[in-house]
């Protein structure tokens, strides 16, 4: 089983650039053909949120445009600049998206020996992230239900801090029981993520975080507590996490691009 896993596309409709300088959709498009490019192909691609810069329809039609050129399943989850139910529309005709107006976008998903559980973290008009007793609950049921089978979970805003005072001052907020519940459940091979705009892997809670970089651009490095938001033209990155029965999940931070080579020795 191999995954590949995208976060932060920030798409923008037709004509428009992501900050007035970026061209999200062609960034994304990038990103499609190094996905395509890869010598075995991903079973299924996640996209951890952040889809849209403000989740215009306009904007989620470029994206499944653009994603339209993949062979392969493509599971998503919304961000903090997403908006539910323009997601829940333009997403509509995937079996994984749930219907029912209002409710969260989270769902669960085989993926071979794997169980992909995904989770709407999302609280419009705020940067922070929230699942809510509910979806906590919910969570809960599946895992006691997934259970021996490995587990991914899948949530856009990090539980964990990064060292980032900004970015940590938007992550999740009721991380705390989050994480009282995958404590209880070894059988949860991986967290994945989005939002922190770098790549960054931690272990927590008997789990591993993993974050990919965005497509677009990457949040500035820094551990000054007063630093603000900054961003910079760094490379744009994506990760690939191969399935190793008996061993586990294997990451790999995969830049996105054409580049020299291979040269053979």
């Amino acid at each position: 089983m191999l995954i590949a896993h995208i976060s932060d596309t920030h798409l923008t409709p037709p004509g428009q650039r992501l900050a007035g300088r970026i061209d999200s959709a062609a960034q994304l498009a990038c990103a499609v053909r190094t996905i395509q490019a890869l010598d075995v192909a991903p079973d299924c691609v996640l996209a951890t949120g952040d889809l849209t810069d403000r989740g215009e329809t306009e904007a989620y039609a470029v994206l499944r445009s653009t994603l339209a050129a993949l062979p392969m399943p493509v599971y998503a989850i919304p961000g903090n600049h997403d908006r539910r139910e323009a997601m829940r529309q333009a997403f509509g005709d995937c079996a994984w998206m749930p219907s029912k107006i209002g409710a969260p976008l989270c769902y669960e998903v085989r993926l071979g020996e794997l169980v992909l559980i995904a989770l709407d973290t999302l609280v419009e008009g705020e940067d922070h992230g929230m699942l809510g007793e509910a979806q906590l609950g919910w969570l809960e049921e599946r895992l006691v239900a997934a259970a021996p089978r490995p587990v991914i979970v899948m949530l856009h805003h990090p539980p964990v801090d990064s060292g980032i005072a900004i970015m940590d001052s938007m992550k999740l907020i009721d991380c705390d029981r989050f994480g009282e519940i995958v404590s209880r459940h070894p059988n949860i091979e991986r967290v994945l993520c989005g939002h922190l705009h770098r790549a960054m892997h931690v272990r927590w809670r008997g789990t591993v975080v993993s974050v990919p970089s965005s497509t677009v651009e990457q949040v500035q490095l820094t551990f000054a507590a007063d630093a603000p938001l900054a961003t910079l033209q760094e490379p744009p990155g994506l990760q690939l996490h191969y399935w190793a029965p008996g061993q586990g999940l294997v990451s790999h931070n995969v830049p996105i691009g054409d580049f020299a080579g291979p040269f053979f020795y």
